[in-house]
């Protein structure tokens, strides 16, 4: 019998199946509405990967579109009665072999994998699909097989060894794309008749292990809903799985099925077709398996949904919206989030002369100096607080990678304060000469007021600090340092490494000063106005900070970082005259705000902002995350406030994106830097401590660190060196170093011991 493949308008409608014709597919490949939709769709997959859009809503967008947009065919039959079921089918000797889900680009899979093959597989017709994910392959069935058995024969092919071989039906019909998505096509071969052999049963199912002949449930309707009240049905799956206690093993399977479709049929409107659609077939042969799901959904039904279903799509509910939060906080993933596109006219001012992959951690190093200029400014925060522009931000990258390139943006915001600090430092020194040039019995001339000089060095006593605090008069003093060690030049009252004391109270503005006797002594309380810029590598960073996992100095600052695949030589724009005139025009505004800013808006992002990390955290069970994430809020709070009267105190999309972004940005760089580190840190510190002194080893894992130990330390109320004491274990053969790594592993000499003590 000679027969081809049939094509519809729409999904929508299966009663108008028809027999193709090569007009009719030309003519769909160049149909604009076919054209526009693949490209909306390619549109929203962009989104996608820039961290815009959520997969779930992707895939509901995507399926939309096809299926108000897009023709199908059905390449495996024709239908003898118009309709698109099993029924009627006419089997075109075609069958269709779905590549999907790619992490590579499709036209590279095709490339590496099919290009120049064609004749020897059959191909007669390969394109993209229209999801922009994958690529499907129309052939040839080789003469014998059924459709089951063709679809395993080109995995063979290819080396698919993940594709399952499963086959729906005769009536599985694909969606059309445009010309651009084809990527080989031959008209004389798709359209060639060819004489098939009509099977007594046409349908075949196919399974991992095997293809059988299968009865069918039901006519194959148009495509199902893929969720039921926006909970995709896999993770329904999963939650009525756990329900039923897992999975169970092979002998037991036919009774778990049952049950499976049973609870299944709540969700799937009773439609046994339905439920064979999504649910595994657990290793069970097809004929089988559908008998089994015939057989549940004539079992008589409950008017009220069972329990165990209320509770597994409350679960399924939870998890799904777990892993959209996951997928929208961007934690997790191998890269940090991406900068939105959009800016306010700051911003892409400011960010304009550098590349592309430096843009991030400039946009968010310049705070700092934004904030310098708001002298008298507060922001009323969610909790009533009223709180400053505080900002001490910390670029985080290899060496060599371009960690000056906010330098220059910090300059130009800057060259105001810097202009000013000119002339103040040229009073003062003229001041210091008059003093040391009175003899000892003649009147010292008195310090002069009113001059500020805010731009200062890290190499300062706190003396100093308190000093030049004073003379600011609410005025921020700001520094910038080319490496996180520099700030050991300023420690509180010389003793030891607490200068992160300070560095608390200046995101706080808290008091801080000193009391004297002496007469040429300071002594001046203030509230301590300091914002910052350093630099450093990630070890140096982890080092500097290993003894402040838990003291919220981290909490505190912000933290970005440089990330490309690209070793080029970065080219970066003009900073001429012009430039910094426009960014001092920006400037003028922070000059000129005063008192309290309020914004509505800034506030109603903050609240959905924190209802969400409130939700992450619990649902994650992630302890330290939900600790980073109060003061990543206020800090990204304050960034939009400082946009806010950038913007001539407007509101816009542009800020709420960018105060979304630098939110993620900063909490994805201090989990990648810091986030295993604290996890640790918290466990040690919440472990039970029996009073008096006990053997820290028996407080600490297998394979540990000093900073471990000195957490151990801490908690035992003991200082928090542990060197000298690794030192005398090591000698003593109580633990092993491993340079490489930097661990501490206990010997076998030392659990020996210790298992006979605990035994």
């Amino acid at each position: 019998m000679t027969t081809t493949f049939s094509f519809s308008e729409s999904i929508m409608t299966p009663g108008k199946m028809q027999p193709c014709t090569p007009e009719m597919l030309n003519a769909a490949f160049d149909n604009q509405r076919v054209i526009n939709t693949c490209r909306e769709i390619a549109n929203r997959l962009k989104e996608v990967k820039e961290g815009k859009l959520t997969r779930v809503a992707f895939k509901k967008v995507k399926t939309t579109l096809k299926e108000d947009n897009l023709p199908v065919f059905c390449f495996h039959a024709t239908f003898s009665d118009g309709y698109r079921h099993n029924q009627s089918a006419i089997p075109s000797g075609l069958s269709i072999y779905d590549v999907d889900e790619l992490t590579e680009d499709p036209r590279a899979y095709y490339i590496n994998k099919v290009a120049g093959r064609e004749e020897e597989l059959g191909i007669c017709l390969a394109h993209i699909s229209p999801s922009y994910e994958g690529v499907r392959l129309v052939f040839e069935m080789p003469k014998g097989m059924s459709l089951a058995e063709a679809q395993r024969w080109m995995a063979d092919q290819l080396g698919d060894k993940t594709y399952d071989g499963c086959v729906k039906d005769m009536a599985r019909c694909s969606f059309g794309v445009c010309r651009d998505y084809v990527l080989y096509y031959n008209e004389e071969k798709l359209f060639a008749a060819r004489e098939v052999e009509v099977p007594e049963n046409p349908v075949t199912m196919g399974t991992k292990d095997s293809a059988v002949s299968a009865p069918l449930l039901l006519p194959a309707p148009a495509d199902y809903e893929d969720n039921f009240n926006g909970i995709s049905y896999p993770q329904i799956i999963k939650a009525v799985e756990d329900q039923l206690g897992g999975v169970p093993a092979q002998g037991a399977r036919n009774n778990f099925i049952f049950a499976m479709a049973c609870n299944m049929r709540y969700v799937c409107n009773d439609d046994p077709q339905w439920i064979a659609q999504i649910l595994p077939r657990y290793g069970e042969e097809e004929q089988k398996f559908l008998s089994t799901v015939r057989s549940a959904c004539n079992r008589p039904q409950t008017k009220t949904v069972p329990e165990l279903v209320n509770r597994a799509l409350e679960q399924a509910r939870k998890q799904q919206q777990l892993e959209e939060i996951i997928e929208a906080n961007g934690v997790n993933a191998a890269q940090p989030p991406k900068m939105p596109q959009r800016l306010t006219k700051f911003m892409r001012l400011i960010t304009k002369n550098v590349p592309e992959h430096l843009r991030p951690s400039v946009a968010m190093g310049v705070f700092p100096a934004l904030g310098v200029h708001c002298k008298g400014v507060k922001f009323r925060y969610n909790d009533n607080a009223k709180v400053e522009p505080t900002f001490m931000n910390v670029l985080v990258a290899e060496m060599s990678s371009g960690k000056s390139c906010v330098n220059e943006p910090i300059n130009a915001i800057m060259a105001d304060i810097k202009e000013s600090d000119t002339k103040n430092r040229k009073l003062m020194q003229e001041y210091k000469e008059q003093y040391d040039a009175c003899a000892a019995d003649q009147q010292k001339p008195e310090r002069p007021k009113g001059i500020a000089i805010q731009w200062v060095k890290s190499d300062m006593t706190p003396a100093a600090f308190v000093q030049l605090m004073a003379d600011a008069q609410g005025k921020f003093l700001y520094t910038r340092m080319d490496e996180i060690g520099m700030l050991n030049q300023l420690k509180t009252n010389g003793k030891g490494n607490n200068v992160t004391e300070i560095l608390r109270l200046a995101y706080d503005c808290g008091d801080y000063g000193q009391e004297r006797v002496g007469t040429k002594s300071v002594s001046e309380s203030v509230e301590v106005r300091w914002n910052w810029n350093a630099s450093t590598t990630p070890g140096k960073c982890r080092r500097f900070f290993a003894d402040s996992m838990l003291d919220g100095t981290l909490s505190r600052m912000t933290f970005c970082t440089i990330y490309t695949d690209d070793d080029r030589m970065p080219v970066y724009g003009q900073y001429d005259e012009k430039y910094q005139q426009q960014v001092q025009e920006f400037v003028a505004l922070l000059n000129n705000a005063k008192s309290l800013i309020e914004c509505k808006k800034a506030n109603q992002l903050v609240a959905e902002m924190i209802e969400e990390n409130r939700q992450y955290s619990a649902l994650a069970d992630d302890d330290t995350y939900r600790e980073l994430s109060y003061r990543a809020t206020l800090s990204a709070f304050k960034r939009g406030m400082v946009l806010y009267i950038l913007n001539g105190q407007k509101w816009s999309k542009e800020i709420e994106n960018f105060v979304r972004w630098s939110y993620h940005y900063d909490m994805w760089c201090k989990m990648w830097i810091f986030g295993e580190k604290m996890r640790r840190a918290m466990d040690l510190d919440k472990a039970v401590m029996v009073p008096g002194r006990r053997n820290l080893m028996e407080c600490l894992q297998d394979s540990f660190t000093l900073d471990d130990l000195n957490t151990v330390r801490r908690a035992q109320g003991m200082k928090a060196d542990g060197s000298a004491q690794l030192r005398k274990w090591v000698q003593r053969g109580y633990c092993i170093f491993d340079p490489a790594t930097g661990q501490y592993t206990k010997s076998p000499q030392f659990l020996s011991m210790h298992q006979k003590k605990a035994a």
